[in-house]
């Protein structure tokens, strides 16, 4: 293999075409498994904090669905007019050339899929710790240590077998599905019981200055639903499917979250919910002490049910990326037996673990995460208006009314400005991580000519990746 490009070989990758298999009751599922995670038991405190009060909170979660929805409808028109398993990569590299699907892959594969799986892996030793430190905060290093191992045992399973990977995403989601259910249930016990107390002023304390930081939490837990764009291939009849799964699936999002948050607010008052670091334990010890032994459990299976999938998704985004030359061709290699993206994995957890000891403020990851994608997705949803224009006669079976991209895409500069204006340490932070594509781009990339010693350097350390972890590229798997 050659080492001037990140892939020289891209051009003889061979692809498969299958039947599509996915109907709207399987794609509703899948959009659910992704979107439902840690996110619901990682915001709920943080949109509180920032929003003030229980009823704007509310009126965050139901702005958030909304939004998402429309930006939903957005990807669907490019979707189905531009079938691809690269997602919003093919769009805007379709758009705006090669520089724009490389910051896209950037973003997905350095910045926003390490910080969640950080994100997930933080909560989760939170909610496990929790159980020696009821009444105080737990030692920092000691959460990051648990949540080291928490990583560690990710990525273990991960590289060990895709099966072994697919029956822990099974499992986490029964634990998901259980904890939500028994937080649910309670608080419609609750209320039966007449504990209404903390709704009678719920715009009681609300704070308008830091909305822009609430609606970046708020977004958080509904990250996730552009994934079936990546999978469309795959759908039956994809001009009806993609925009109905897309729409019922953030519907039920939206109510599912607001149940959730709402019962926190049944046994807990606002400041008890912000002093918590385990919310949806307080609110079980509250409830019942039986629950305090079952959703901490729950909670923890979510959030390492998380950051498996994210990690396990990734190869995806590395094989399209490879096969374009944008980059490294050895990322999209496969362990000749288990068909694992072992190299991929690998890079996704060096960068976890550096996201984990550098910058573990979950308030801070939430909201730079949520900045960092939400600008990838304007950057999509421009390239959409982009597209219709200057490839008029590409077939588009969906076509959604130009009032909605341009309306979505209004909302999201406003957002992004206002949290330039108010929120300028963590948007500085952001841009600081997103220029690091620059250097990047250049050298692997750009950089045509490298210098000979350069090119053998690379190729030996390729050979030797390979040849330790088993490797061969996607073509030659059977």
């Amino acid at each position: 293999m050659e080492g001037g490009d990140f892939n020289n070989n891209a051009s003889n990758m061979k692809t498969t075409k299958q039947q599509p298999q996915m109907g709207l009751f399987q794609a509703i599922n899948l959009l659910l498994a992704c979107v439902i995670g840690s996110g619901i038991f990682i915001s709920a405190k943080t949109v509180l904090d920032y929003s003030g009060s229980y009823g704007l909170s509310i009126l965050v979660w139901i702005f958030c669905g909304l939004l998402c929805i429309m930006g939903a409808l957005c990807y669907a028109e490019l979707g189905c007019a531009y079938v691809s398993s690269g997602g919003d990569y093919t769009y805007l590299k379709i758009a705006f050339g090669d520089f724009a699907g490389f910051v896209r892959v950037w973003i997905e594969v350095v910045l926003s899929r390490p910080m969640i799986v950080v994100l997930s892996v933080l909560t989760a030793a939170n909610y496990l710790i929790y159980w020696f430190y009821p009444t105080c905060p737990p030692p920092t290093s000691l959460v990051k240590c648990l949540a080291s191992f928490l990583l560690l045992i990710v990525a273990f399973i991960n590289l060990a077998s895709a099966i072994w990977t697919n029956r822990l995403h099974l499992a986490c989601n029964y634990f998901k599905i259980g904890s939500l259910l028994i937080v649910v249930g309670a608080g419609i016990y609750q209320i039966c019981r007449g504990r209404t107390e903390n709704f009678h002023e719920p715009f009681e304390n609300s704070s308008y200055n830091k909305i822009t930081k609430a609606l970046y939490g708020g977004l958080f837990p509904y990250a996730g639903w552009n994934y079936l764009n990546n999978t469309i291939d795959n759908l039956k009849n994809p001009p009806k499917t993609l925009p109905r799964a897309i729409v019922i699936s953030l519907l039920l999002c939206i109510v599912i979250y607001l149940l959730t948050f709402s019962s926190y607010f049944t046994a807990l008052t606002p400041n008890e919910i912000l002093m918590s670091d385990a919310t949806a334990v307080s609110f079980s010890e509250r409830v019942s002490p039986l629950f305090l032994y079952v959703i901490p459990i729950g909670v923890t299976m979510s959030c390492v049910g998380a950051a498996s999938g994210n990690i396990f998704t990734i190869g995806q985004m590395f094989n399209v990326a490879g096969r374009d030359g944008l980059m490294p061709h050895i990322m999209a290699m496969k362990h000749f037996e288990s068909n694992v993206p072992m190299i991929a994995i690998l890079f996704e957890v060096i960068i976890s673990f550096v996201f984990l000891f550098f910058m573990s403020n979950i308030d801070r990851l939430i909201i730079c995460c949520g900045m960092i994608n939400w600008i990838g997705i304007l950057c999509a949803s421009i390239a959409l208006i982009v597209l219709r224009y200057t490839q008029p006669d590409v077939p588009r079976p969906m076509r959604v009314p130009l009032i909605v991209p341009i309306l979505f895409i209004f909302i999201l500069v406003v957002l992004i400005v206002a949290s330039a204006v108010t929120d300028s340490e963590n948007i500085t932070t952001s841009l600081i991580l997103l220029s690091t594509a620059i250097p990047g781009y250049v050298i692997g990339v750009m950089w045509k000519k490298k210098p000979k010693s350069f090119t053998k350097k690379y190729n030996s350390f390729a050979t030797t990746l390979q040849k330790l972890f088993f490797v061969v590229p996607d073509e030659h798997v059977a």
